[in-house]
């Protein structure tokens, strides 16, 4: 018994001794030639945005409204901080399958099908080099959803809803 803890001791402190360095090693800035030039496939439209209503495929610019002023169809799974901003929006899926919604800056994002608030499977960033801020996933079936957003900082953001 003790050879173990001896050795549960041992990986503990070298556990101790590399953690700072792969802290730094995540914070450290990436260089980045030109923003947004290497995207994923599915996303390579993310730098063509129009106005409009959301369609998979296709880069929106969204005019957001102060949060005092929207009505959500399913209460936000996190609640907003007073003074952001968010939106209430509909698009429609053609296919099964796995999509991700992407925006610009940082903000809450509930998805809405049949009055009911959706589990979405993964989380992330955006890829590094990328003007993306946040990316998140869900199992989708033909048919019409809500997009809502919610705690934005700024009134203005660049959303994405592809299928991956």
């Amino acid at each position: 018994m003790r050879y173990r803890w001896q050795g549960l001791t041992a990986g503990l402190a070298m556990m101790a001794a590399v953690a700072p360095a792969l802290a730094a090693e995540e914070r450290a800035p990436v260089a980045c030639g030109a923003m947004d030039a290497a995207l994923p496939a599915e996303l390579n439209g993310w730098t063509r945005v129009t106005d409009g209503a959301v369609v998979v495929g296709q880069t929106r610019a969204l005019t957001l409204s102060p949060i005092a002023a929207l009505t959500f169809v399913v209460a936000p799974g996190r609640a907003a901080d007073a003074g952001t901003f968010g939106a209430v929006m509909t698009f429609d899926v053609a296919t099964s399958g796995h999509y991700r919604v992407a925006l610009g800056q940082g903000a809450w994002i509930d998805l809405v099908k049949d009055g009911k608030a959706l589990t979405s499977t993964t989380h992330s960033h955006g890829p590094a080099c990328s003007t993306i801020r946040k990316i998140v996933d869900f199992d989708l079936v033909p048919g019409r959803y809500v997009l809502q957003l919610s705690g934005a900082k700024a009134a203005a953001m660049p959303v994405m809803v592809v299928k991956a």
